[in-house]
């Protein structure tokens, strides 16, 4: 589905976009296997149960706020928790991560005719480095700001800012892509256009998208 959200039909049909912001985590990589491993391996050792239904919610929460809900005023195992669940994910984010075909040929086209591609995301600007190196995409884009940059978090759209500054762009002419609802509030919020994407169909376009998709082979307009 390649659907316009806001009615505006012939504009759509008129608009070229030069550079396009990706969120990573569930838009380009599938980082689900690489995080249920690093999650539930430090959630038993720590001795906090892991609840399947939840675990997206666990993936999107601060690691702050995640740990005192099972341990307050325990600075020391805080930081023990942090590092093995980190130090499990290095070991296993390339075997469990996978790019999704349809963002894989999204970006290859889009790299191919010029535009400029950037990333936003929560995931760890180290993580998000291997996993593009390791499926040859990495040179495909001008900037990466990860979860360590994020002086103000999404939906601000202070890390939209940085990510074009670092690609040499600015917010004419932009197109955010995100999964994440929070992604498309940020670009209302920085007064770009957005794509939302769904490729279970199971969100809807609620979230007020400019397009709505459900693949990225219908990204406008490649």
């Amino acid at each position: 589905m390649h659907k316009p959200c806001n009615g505006d039909f012939e504009r759509a049909a008129q608009m070229v976009y030069q550079n396009y912001i990706f969120d990573f985590g569930s838009t380009v990589a599938d980082l689900t296997n690489g995080y249920r491993i690093a999650y539930t391996t430090a959630f038993q050792h720590f001795d906090m149960p892991f609840d399947v239904s939840k675990e997206k919610e666990y993936y999107g929460m601060p690691l702050d706020v995640l740990f005192s809900k099972y341990h307050r005023g325990c600075t020391c195992m805080y930081r023990d928790f942090v590092t093995m669940l980190m130090s499990t994910y290095d070991r296993n984010v390339i075997a469990g991560t996978t790019i999704y075909a349809d963002a894989g040929r999204c970006i290859a086209m889009l790299h191919g005719i010029g535009c400029r591609l950037g990333i936003v995301s929560d995931s760890y600007e180290q993580h998000i480095h291997q996993i593009l190196g390791e499926f040859g995409l990495g040179k495909m884009f001008s900037s990466v700001v990860g979860a360590e940059r994020m002086a103000l978090r999404r939906p601000h759209p202070y890390c939209l800012d940085l990510c074009l500054r670092e690609m040499g762009s600015e917010r004419t002419n932009t197109l955010v892509v995100s999964s994440n609802p929070k992604d498309i509030e940020m670009g209302r919020q920085a007064g770009v256009d957005t794509a939302f994407i769904d490729r279970g169909g199971a969100i809807g376009p609620d979230c007020g998208p400019t397009y709505y998709l459900e693949t990225l082979d219908r990204l406008p307009f490649i």
